[in-house]
C-alpha cells in the first residue's frame, strides 16, 4: 500500500516512522519504511504499543503554509468576533482534514 495524499506521518518513541490513515471508517497505522511487514494496527493499539506518537505537520493548501494557518487558528480561537467568515472556514477545513476519514466532508 502506497501512502495516499491525505495520509499523516508520525514518529514513535523509538524513532520509527508510521503512516496513519483511515480505512473503513477507522484510523490505522502502518510502519512507513520499505520492506516493513504490512501489519496494520488500530490507532489506539499503535499508541498503546509504541506511543506516544509525534505527528508531522500536515500538508496545507492555505497560502503561507503552516505559519499562516497557525495564525488564523490563533485569531479564530482568541478573538472570534474579529475573524472573517473565510478565516473561520479555513479553520473548519483544517480541523476536518485532521478529524474526518480520507475523502469525507461534513454534512
Amino acid at each position: 500500500m502506497k501512502p495516499g495524499a491525505n495520509d499523516q506521518a508520525a514518529v514513535d518513541r523509538d524513532g520509527r516512522e508510521w503512516t496513519l490513515f483511515a480505512l473503513d471508517g477507522r484510523m490505522k497505522g502502518r510502519l512507513a519504511r520499505e520492506g516493513a511487514a504490512a501489519i496494520l494496527y488500530d490507532l489506539d493499539e499503535l499508541v498503546e504499543m509504541h506511543g506516544p506518537l509525534v505527528l508531522s505537520p500536515p500538508r496545507l493548501t492555505v497560502t503561507g503554509g503552516f505559519a499562516a494557518i497557525a495564525d488564523t487558528v490563533g485569531l479564530v480561537a482568541s478573538d472570534p468576533e474579529t475573524a472573517s467568515i473565510e478565516q473561520i472556514r479555513q479553520v473548519a477545513v483544517f480541523a476536518q482534514s485532521i478529524l474526518l476519514p480520507q475523502g469525507r466532508q461534513s454534512a
